[in-house]
């Protein structure tokens, strides 16, 4: 199945029906490119079925809400980063983000104890700063062990049906997550951006992880000429390592030095298309897979009153959500 457009001599990706499962926007403590607002409608423009909203200061569930009440044609959906502002892996708040229609649940990002190690303190990248900087971050493991909490999480995770992503931890956290998150169920595992500085995994670390039924997330900011920290080559031979089914392409952009998410999206996507891999398979990690993870074929996301009156007929009733 041909997916592309041809453009001036050359197969072009399309992103039409594509979903981009991490886009950063204003509001956040680092500096952004565009509100929610803006980049839900520059996604909806560009031919994007869905966008996921991440925040690594507070739950994008409630913004993701109003922005599909404000922004038609897209489904917009949000989540929870379990950072210090929410009180790191706090089981309350992941409870309440996921009885809200919250659809992922990422594990600390700049405030995790790796990521500190790494970039010499919490909310620090190194080439831009927000939120609270020390030297310390919250680890997942005590003693060789996950903390209850975190279990708890995972329980959580595995009763929703929601998306969980290691995020920020330490290649020896990803993997003791990801066992003990299969052991309790939970059927849908990202590995985030797995050749980034955190956590930057090897490849044999990483096959594992997908063996177990984790999905590798691939990410244009990585490969940007601004931070570069892992290579086009990289995670092109990633894919064919693993397979196309194993893996989705996601923008993780909105930073003012990236293009805005879904031109970055498509350049991701070109990129791999050059770089030998199929039409089909790219459908498979911008479309069909994300969708999936979504469960984007169950039904539309929780609407408002508001949005209801302007749709008419098309829009679901109240409650009938596609979260669990």
């Amino acid at each position: 199945m041909k997916h592309g457009t041809t453009g001036f001599g050359a197969d072009l990706v399309d992103l039409r029906g594509a979903v981009d499962m991490h886009i950063h926007s204003h509001p956040c403590m680092f500096p952004r490119l565009t509100d929610d607002f803006e980049v839900a409608v520059a996604a909806r423009d560009a031919g994007l079925r869905a966008i996921v909203l991440k925040c690594h200061h507070e739950s994008t569930v409630s913004r993701a809400y109003y922005t599909r009440t404000i922004v038609p044609d897209i489904e917009v959906y949000g989540g929870i980063v379990l950072n210090s502002y929410v009180g790191y892996v706090n089981p309350a708040a992941v409870d309440a983000a996921l009885r809200f229609g919250g659809k992922v649940v990422w594990m600390p990002t700049s405030d995790a104890g790796y990521h500190a190690q790494i970039h010499g303190s919490t909310g620090n990248y190194g080439t831009q700063a927000g939120g609270i900087e020390n030297a310390d971050g919250y680890w997942v493991l005590e003693d060789g062990k996950l903390k209850d909490e975190v279990v708890e999480v995972l329980k959580l995770i595995a009763e929703h049906n929601a998306v969980l992503a290691t995020c920020h931890l330490s290649p020896a956290e990803i993997v003791a997550l990801v066992e003990r998150a299969r052991k309790e169920g939970v059927e849908k595992i990202l590995i985030t951006h797995p050749f980034y500085k955190v956590p930057n995994l090897d490849m044999a670390t990483l096959e594992h992880l997908c063996k177990l039924g984790a999905i590798a997330e691939f990410i244009y900011t990585g490969v940007s000429p601004f931070w570069a920290a892992e290579t086009v080559d990289n995670v092109a031979n990633a894919i064919r390592h693993l397979g196309a089914d194993r893996c989705i392409l996601v923008s993780d952009s909105g930073q003012r030095h990236n293009p805005v998410a879904p031109e970055a999206l498509r350049l991701f996507a070109q990129m791999m298309l050059e770089k030998g891999i199929s039409q089909d398979d790219i459908s498979l990690m911008i479309r069909e897979t994300p969708a999936a993870l979504l469960d984007l074929d169950k039904g539309p996301a929780v609407r408002s009153p508001v949005e209801i009156s302007r749709l008419g007929s098309k829009a679901a009733p109240l409650g009938d959500c596609a979260c669990s």
